[in-house]
Protein backbone atom coordinates (compact mmCIF):
# COMPACT_ATOMS: atom_id res chain seq x y z
CA UNK A 1 0.00 0.00 0.00
CA UNK A 2 1.22 3.50 -0.93
CA UNK A 3 1.14 6.20 1.74
CA UNK A 4 2.56 9.72 1.95
CA UNK A 5 3.44 11.50 5.16
CA UNK A 6 5.21 14.61 6.36
CA UNK A 7 8.89 14.03 7.07
CA UNK A 8 10.10 14.14 10.67
CA UNK A 9 12.86 16.46 11.86
CA UNK A 10 14.98 13.41 12.67
CA UNK A 11 14.97 12.38 8.98
CA UNK A 12 16.69 15.49 7.60
CA UNK A 13 20.12 13.85 7.27
CA UNK A 14 18.62 10.92 5.33
CA UNK A 15 16.66 13.34 3.11
CA UNK A 16 19.77 15.35 2.26
CA UNK A 17 21.82 12.20 1.57
CA UNK A 18 19.12 11.25 -0.95
CA UNK A 19 19.33 14.71 -2.52
CA UNK A 20 23.13 14.39 -2.67
CA UNK A 21 22.65 11.28 -4.84
CA UNK A 22 20.89 13.33 -7.52
CA UNK A 23 22.76 16.61 -6.98
CA UNK A 24 19.72 18.51 -5.63
CA UNK A 25 19.87 21.39 -3.17
CA UNK A 26 19.58 20.30 0.47
CA UNK A 27 16.34 20.65 2.40
CA UNK A 28 15.60 22.17 5.78
CA UNK A 29 12.46 22.47 7.85
CA UNK A 30 12.68 26.26 8.28
CA UNK A 31 10.57 27.01 5.22
CA UNK A 32 9.70 23.64 3.74
CA UNK A 33 7.10 20.93 3.92
CA UNK A 34 8.91 17.71 3.07
CA UNK A 35 6.91 14.62 2.10
CA UNK A 36 7.99 11.00 2.08
CA UNK A 37 6.19 8.38 0.02
CA UNK A 38 6.25 4.83 1.34
CA UNK A 39 5.19 1.50 -0.11
CA UNK A 40 4.55 -1.25 2.42
CA UNK A 41 6.56 0.75 4.98
CA UNK A 42 9.63 1.20 2.76
CA UNK A 43 10.67 4.72 1.81
CA UNK A 44 9.99 5.06 -1.91
CA UNK A 45 10.45 8.77 -2.68
CA UNK A 46 10.57 12.34 -1.43
CA UNK A 47 9.47 15.80 -2.47
CA UNK A 48 9.09 19.26 -0.95
CA UNK A 49 7.11 22.46 -1.02
CA UNK A 50 9.34 25.46 -0.32
CA UNK A 51 7.92 28.79 0.86
CA UNK A 52 9.57 31.54 -1.20
CA UNK A 53 7.56 34.35 0.43
CA UNK A 54 4.03 34.83 1.75
CA UNK A 55 2.46 34.37 -1.70
CA UNK A 56 4.84 32.07 -3.59
CA UNK A 57 5.96 28.47 -3.21
CA UNK A 58 8.14 26.09 -5.16
CA UNK A 59 7.22 22.45 -5.61
CA UNK A 60 10.39 20.48 -6.11
CA UNK A 61 12.93 18.01 -4.90
CA UNK A 62 10.89 15.20 -6.40
CA UNK A 63 12.91 12.02 -6.25
CA UNK A 64 11.44 8.52 -6.52
CA UNK A 65 13.87 5.68 -5.95
CA UNK A 66 14.49 3.52 -9.00
CA UNK A 67 12.87 0.33 -7.68
CA UNK A 68 9.64 2.21 -6.82
CA UNK A 69 9.10 4.04 -10.09
CA UNK A 70 5.87 3.46 -12.04
CA UNK A 71 3.92 2.86 -8.80
CA UNK A 72 2.29 6.30 -8.47
CA UNK A 73 4.69 7.54 -5.80
CA UNK A 74 5.45 10.88 -7.47
CA UNK A 75 1.76 11.59 -8.08
CA UNK A 76 0.88 10.82 -4.47
CA UNK A 77 3.67 13.09 -3.19
CA UNK A 78 2.61 15.96 -5.48
CA UNK A 79 -1.02 15.60 -4.39
CA UNK A 80 0.00 15.60 -0.71
CA UNK A 81 2.16 18.71 -1.12
CA UNK A 82 -0.40 20.64 -3.17
CA UNK A 83 -3.02 19.96 -0.50
CA UNK A 84 -0.55 21.40 2.03
CA UNK A 85 -0.36 24.71 0.16
CA UNK A 86 -2.62 27.58 1.11
CA UNK A 87 -5.28 28.76 -1.29
CA UNK A 88 -4.72 31.90 -3.36
CA UNK A 89 -1.00 31.22 -3.64
CA UNK A 90 1.25 30.80 -6.65
CA UNK A 91 3.25 27.60 -6.89
CA UNK A 92 6.19 27.27 -9.27
CA UNK A 93 7.97 24.13 -10.36
CA UNK A 94 11.26 23.66 -12.23
CA UNK A 95 11.16 20.16 -13.72
CA UNK A 96 13.21 18.59 -16.44
CA UNK A 97 11.34 19.22 -19.69
CA UNK A 98 10.44 15.55 -20.24
CA UNK A 99 8.42 15.74 -16.98
CA UNK A 100 6.27 18.72 -18.02
CA UNK A 101 3.29 16.52 -19.07
CA UNK A 102 3.33 14.91 -15.61
CA UNK A 103 3.04 18.29 -13.85
CA UNK A 104 0.40 19.52 -16.30
CA UNK A 105 -1.88 16.77 -14.96
CA UNK A 106 -1.97 18.75 -11.69
CA UNK A 107 -2.81 22.04 -13.40
CA UNK A 108 0.67 23.47 -13.89
CA UNK A 109 1.27 25.53 -17.03
CA UNK A 110 4.39 26.81 -18.71
CA UNK A 111 5.37 30.13 -17.18
CA UNK A 112 5.59 32.47 -20.15
CA UNK A 113 5.96 35.78 -18.26
CA UNK A 114 9.13 35.84 -16.16
CA UNK A 115 8.59 39.39 -14.84
CA UNK A 116 6.44 38.44 -11.81
CA UNK A 117 8.59 35.41 -10.89
CA UNK A 118 10.31 35.99 -7.52
CA UNK A 119 13.99 36.77 -8.08
CA UNK A 120 15.15 33.87 -5.91
CA UNK A 121 13.18 31.42 -8.01
CA UNK A 122 14.17 32.97 -11.32
CA UNK A 123 17.83 32.72 -10.30
CA UNK A 124 17.34 29.04 -9.42
CA UNK A 125 15.67 28.39 -12.78
CA UNK A 126 18.58 30.00 -14.64
CA UNK A 127 21.04 28.05 -12.48
CA UNK A 128 19.24 24.78 -13.30
CA UNK A 129 19.39 25.55 -17.02
CA UNK A 130 23.19 25.84 -16.73
CA UNK A 131 23.80 23.08 -14.16
CA UNK A 132 21.89 20.15 -15.60
CA UNK A 133 22.54 18.60 -19.01
CA UNK A 134 18.80 17.94 -19.43
CA UNK A 135 16.64 20.93 -20.43
CA UNK A 136 14.48 22.38 -17.65
CA UNK A 137 11.17 24.23 -17.71
CA UNK A 138 9.53 26.77 -15.42
CA UNK A 139 5.92 25.93 -14.57
CA UNK A 140 3.28 27.87 -12.64
CA UNK A 141 0.08 26.95 -10.79
CA UNK A 142 -2.29 29.43 -9.20
CA UNK A 143 -4.27 27.86 -6.36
Amino acid sequence: MLTVRAAKDTEIQWINRCYDEVDFVHSNFDKEIIAIGEIEGSKAGIGRLVRIDSDHFELGGMYVFESFRKHGVASAIVEFLLKSASLNKTIYCIPFEHLVPFYKRFGFKLCMDLDPVPKELLNKYLWCKEKYPQPTALLILNT
